[in-house]
């Protein structure tokens, strides 16, 4: 996929599970965590949580290529899943 097709389909990017996915891309590509961020801030638009959460908190600096989600969207796919269940025996 090229760089124009990524931010293309990643245009907008207001999730931290969008931001990763892209991240993660530009990173196999070949690009360093600094060039990736870069490139997104030049090509994306984004939420205010995406500045916060994965820029100004250098949080980006942790996305790994081999490293499936980072620990903050693990959490919050364990709390959804929690309650999806909890919801489940209730019904």
């Amino acid at each position: 996929m090229s760089l124009e097709d990524l931010f293309e389909k990643y245009h907008e990017c207001y999730d931290r599970f969008t931001f990763d996915s892209l991240f993660k891309k530009l990173l196999l590509i070949g690009y360093t965590h600094e060039e990736a961020k870069d490139l997104i801030l030049c090509n994306c638009a984004l939420s205010a949580i995406i500045f916060q959460e994965r820029l100004e908190n250098e949080l980006y600096m942790n996305i790994q290529i081999d490293k499936t989600i980072l620990d903050d969207l693990q959490m919050i796919k364990s709390d959804i899943f929690n309650s999806l269940m909890q919801e489940k025996d209730l019904n």
